[in-house]
C-alpha cells in the first residue's frame, strides 16, 4: 500500500494520530491478518514522523491486540481472534460451525450490541472518538457497496474495541462473521445504506457524549430498523424471483 495516504488530523497527538489511521486500515480490512509492516525506519521515513512517536503508536496497536511485534520479526498484523487465547479458537469453532438465519443473528447483534455501546460510551478515548469519526465520514460516500459492507463492520468492531474489554472485542470479531449475511451487498440498497449511516452517527454523537443509556438505545433502534429493512429486501428479491 502507500504509506503516503496516512493522514495526519492536527486534533490530537502525532502517536494518537498514527493509531488511528493504522487501526482504521487494520479494522477496514486493508492491512490484512498475518501481512507484515514496512520496517520502523522505512515507516518512519515514509510518514515523516519520529521513531518515537511510531513506536508509540505501535505500542498503542499492540496493547489492543491489533499488531504482533517481535525483534527479527517485525511487526505482524493481527486479527482479533489471532490476539487471543486458546478460548478464542474454540468459540470461533463453535460459532463457525453454525449456520443460522438472519433472524437469529440480528437477535443475538440485539442482546449483544446495545450493552457495549453503553460501555463504550463511558470508556472511549479522545482518539477512539476520532476513529469512530473517521469511520462514519467514511460511510457518506462510500466507493461500492462492498466498500460500506466492510466500513459498516469496521464501525460496530471498532466500538467493541473501546470498550477496552479484550473479552467484548474478541466476542464481536466472531459474531461478525456470522453477522456478514446481514451485510450481504445483495440485501442492501441505498435507503438502507442512508438509513444506517444516520443511526451510525447517533450512535457516536451518544458515545461521543458519554451517555451510555443514549448509546444503548441508539444501537438497539439502529437493528430494529436494520431487520425491517431486511425483511422488506427478502420479500422484494422473493416476489422478484417469483414472477421472473
Amino acid at each position: 500500500m502507500d504509506w503516503s495516504e496516512v493522514e495526519r488530523d492536527r486534533s490530537l497527538s502525532v502517536p494518537d494520530r498514527l493509531s488511528i489511521r493504522l487501526e482504521r486500515l487494520i479494522l477496514d480490512g486493508t492491512l490484512q491478518p498475518g501481512e507484515k509492516l514496512p520496517p520502523e525506519l522505512e515507516l518512519t521515513q515514509r510518514l515523516g514522523v519520529s521513531r518515537v512517536s511510531l513506536r508509540q503508536a505501535l505500542h498503542e496497536l499492540e496493547r489492543r491486540g491489533l499488531i504482533d511485534r517481535k525483534p527479527g520479526r517485525g511487526t505482524v498484523v493481527l486479527s482479533a481472534a489471532d490476539a487471543r487465547d486458546a478460548s478464542s479458537a474454540a468459540l470461533a469453532e463453535v460459532l463457525g460451525s453454525a449456520t443460522p438465519e438472519i433472524a437469529h443473528i440480528l437477535e443475538l447483534r440485539s442482546i449483544i450490541e446495545p450493552p457495549i455501546a453503553a460501555l463504550a460510551a463511558r470508556r472511549a478515548a479522545p482518539r477512539d472518538l476520532e476513529q469512530l469519526e473517521q469511520l462514519v465520514e467514511a460511510m457518506a460516500s462510500p466507493e461500492s457497496r462492498e466498500q460500506y459492507a466492510e466500513l459498516d463492520r469496521a464501525f460496530h468492531q471498532a466500538i467493541a474495541q473501546y470498550t477496552h474489554n479484550p473479552l467484548l472485542a474478541m466476542l464481536n470479531e466472531q459474531i461478525a462473521n456470522l453477522i456478514a449475511p446481514s451485510r450481504s451487498t445483495a440485501l442492501q440498497t441505498e435507503q438502507r445504506r442512508t438509513t444506517s449511516t444516520v443511526a451510525h452517527r447517533r450512535i457516536l454523537s451518544a458515545i461521543a457524549a458519554g451517555d451510555a443509556t443514549a448509546a444503548a438505545a441508539e444501537a438497539t433502534a439502529h437493528l430494529a430498523t436494520v431487520q425491517q429493512q431486511i425483511a422488506h429486501a427478502e420479500a422484494a428479491a422473493e416476489t422478484r424471483s417469483t414472477t421472473s
